[in-house]
């Protein structure tokens, strides 16, 4: 079920009106949470319902014997077998039809041709994110960070949760379990500051990221395209899937709020960075904090060198952008992300980079030219469409609808950049507390604009395809 769709608001409806009649029952709550929660991941396919319930049980099974168990060997298997289960079928879904076409053509390069069925597997909606998420639990209960869960219904509650269930944020075991097992007080400003997030959630969406969509379609996707569309066209992309995401986020974040739950933030202003490590540590916060805790800390962190620290942010940064999706685009866009956040480590840690600071406007110009890169490996269809957009924005002429094209960006662009400036000086727990006439006069605007441009755009998120 999609967020920006008729039969997402009127199950919100519905669900919303049975979980005020059972307010006074927390067992109650569990069971209409994880009974809405298989409706509206059903309601894409049903069929794989039973693919999210066998791999969540399988956790759960493992997360008990690892909590029963003081052997460190037996722990240790079990673990495993939670890994293995959640990364082989994870492996399966996104890349097997990618590693096996790769492998073909790497050999037809090579004179060897291989003839077999093409592996037409249809991708499981958010199996990238609910498959982090329960790994991450039995990770944490191993780690002793968490309890096991007991309680069958909560856990499965807790594991589909539907507002984050298909894109997050990922949450973690230890913040967002003991939430399911504490009394869930559903105040007035939780519900003011989840309707003020639902609302801002759509805005970024439905008015923002769904009007800029076309225009970076047409700048990918013109053969006509000059090298000044294609930088518009890449501006525009890294506004519409901060807007496409954030929307989702945020959206996620106030239905939670709504029913008495705190989820992540999972932005915070990134086009404000001024350098490459602070865009990670705003941009998706819970991505990047999984892969922090879980690949980058294991492999050796900063701990073994320079040398060392380099590598294992590029391979932190290259499994991410895998993560993304089984295309080569998406591990290129990981190296720049990698290779960028490596060099500055090593930049600030120099005798030279501790003497000479950057101007911040010159750090910002900079920060956006890296993630405009990298936004640019990230859309393309392939490398190759890649690369020759790159040699095109040097060599090819703008056309004459160039100006016409730039002057439609502007105003998506100017958009997300009062959003983040916006919410950097009023951020929605702050909103939350304005008196009622305040608060309904700005929510009024957002609400006018969502409604005129409500289905104008085909509903999806862009997140939902990783």
């Amino acid at each position: 079920m999609i967020f920006n769709s008729n039969a997402f608001l009127a199950f919100l409806a519905v669900v919303s009106l049975l979980y005020g009649l059972v307010r006074h029952r927390a067992s109650h709550r569990d069971w209409l949470i994880l009974v809405a929660s298989l409706v509206f991941y059903g309601w894409w396919d049903w069929r794989f319902l039973g693919l999210l319930m066998l791999t969540g049980g399988v956790d759960f099974w493992c997360a008990q014997r690892i909590s029963l168990h003081t052997d460190p060997g037996l722990r240790r298997r079990w673990l495993w077998l939670s890994v293995v289960s959640n990364l082989g079928t994870l492996g399966f879904f996104k890349y097997a039809g990618f590693f096996v076409d790769s492998a073909a053509a790497a050999l037809g390069h090579l004179g060897l041709s291989i003839a077999g069925p093409a592996l037409n597997i249809v991708l499981p909606a958010g199996i990238s994110f609910y498959t982090f998420q329960a790994l991450s639990y039995t990770v944490d209960v191993y780690r002793g960070q968490v309890g096991a869960e007991r309680n069958p219904v909560r856990y499965f509650a807790f594991l589909t949760f539907f507002p984050q269930l298909v894109a997050g944020p990922i949450e973690r075991a230890s913040f967002l379990l003991p939430q399911f097992r504490q009394p869930r007080e559903v105040t007035q400003a939780r519900i003011a500051q989840g309707i003020w997030l639902i609302l801002w959630g759509f805005f970024l969406k439905v008015v923002i990221a769904d009007s800029l969509a076309p225009l970076v379609d047409l700048a990918f996707g013109s053969r006509s395209a000059g090298g000044s569309v294609i930088l518009w066209g890449t501006l525009a992309f890294g506004g519409q899937i901060y807007g496409d995401f954030a929307g989702y986020s945020a959206i996620a974040r106030g239905v939670a709020n709504t029913m008495g739950f705190e989820l992540s933030p999972n932005f915070a202003q990134p086009y404000l960075a001024q350098n490459i490590q602070e865009f990670w540590r705003r941009w998706h916060q819970s991505l990047s904090t999984w892969f922090r805790d879980y690949v980058y800390v294991p492999l050796g962190g900063d701990r073994k060198g320079s040398a060392r620290t380099f590598f294992n942010i590029t391979a932190t940064f290259v499994l991410a952008g895998l993560w993304h999706g089984a295309n080569w685009t998406f591990l290129l866009w990981g190296l720049c992300h990698g290779v960028a956040l490596g060099v500055f480590r090593l930049w600030r840690s120099s005798s030279l980079g501790q003497r000479l600071l950057i101007p911040k406007p010159v750090g910002w110009l900079l920060t956006l030219a890296v993630v405009s890169l990298g936004w640019l490996f990230f859309r393309a269809s392939s490398i190759g469409q890649a690369f020759e957009l790159i040699q095109a924005i040097g060599n090819k002429p703008a056309p004459a609808w160039a100006a016409t094209y730039g002057m439609a960006v502007v105003p998506g662009l100017a958009a997300i950049g009062f959003s983040d400036l916006f919410h950097r000086r009023f951020p929605p727990e702050l909103i939350a507390g304005w008196h009622w006439p305040r608060r309904a006069a700005i929510q009024g605007v957002l609400l006018i604009a969502i409604i005129v441009q409500w289905g104008k755009a085909p509903p999806g998120f862009l997140y939902f395809q990783f």
